[in-house]
């Protein structure tokens, strides 16, 4: 055990390190990145770090072309149309005007957190008024079927089923709709 964190060396200073937890001999825990993330939440919650240190985490930040996206749990929403390109400036700006409340609010946390996951745990901490529960977000979503439909290309952002349920967008598309977003206001 890690005498600064009471936890196990694999979040050593309150920092997650590695999604692989050793917890005896012959025995090794191996868990995604989103449920490294919540077990450390979790931990940190219940009082395993002191309340002097903080955890802290630097999100990862994948890239367009990272094989984390070919992973996600999107369904028919991801593969029924065209992904999202750089020239679909147009496109982006119809669908971002046509983004209303609390869908608004997450497509906004996903544009200006390009390329991380952000978990259910996460997105409720950055927008607590908003999302008080992980039904609320799921239901968020749903505010932007008919924009997806509109556009003729798939939802802007990936998602992974999990424990808890992760989302993110790619760097090339968070700057497209980040650019739309500047065009339309806010």
């Amino acid at each position: 055990m890690d005498p600064i964190t009471n936890a196990h060396p694999a979040f050593s200073e309150g920092t997650l390190m590695a999604p692989t937890l050793h917890l005896a001999d012959n025995l090794t825990l191996v868990i995604d990145d989103t449920a490294a993330e919540s077990l450390a939440e979790q931990l940190h919650a219940a009082g395993f770090f002191p309340s002097g240190a903080e955890r802290r985490t630097s999100p990862e930040q994948f890239g367009d072309d990272h094989q984390i996206w070919s992973s996600h749990s999107g369904g028919s929403g991801h593969y029924a149309n065209p992904e999202w390109e750089r020239e679909d400036f147009d496109p982006a700006e119809a669908y971002y005007a046509q983004v209303r409340g609390k869908a608004k609010v997450f497509l906004d946390l996903l544009i200006d957190h390009p390329g991380q996951r952000l978990s259910t745990d996460q997105i409720r901490r950055l927008a607590p008024d908003v999302f008080d529960n992980d039904y609320a977000i799921a239901g968020s979503i749903k505010g932007l079927a008919k924009p997806t439909f509109s556009s003729g290309r798939r939802y802007p952002f990936y998602w992974w089923k999990a424990r808890p349920t992760s989302y993110a967008m790619k760097p090339g598309v968070a700057a497209l709709f980040a650019a739309a977003r500047d065009r339309v206001g806010r």
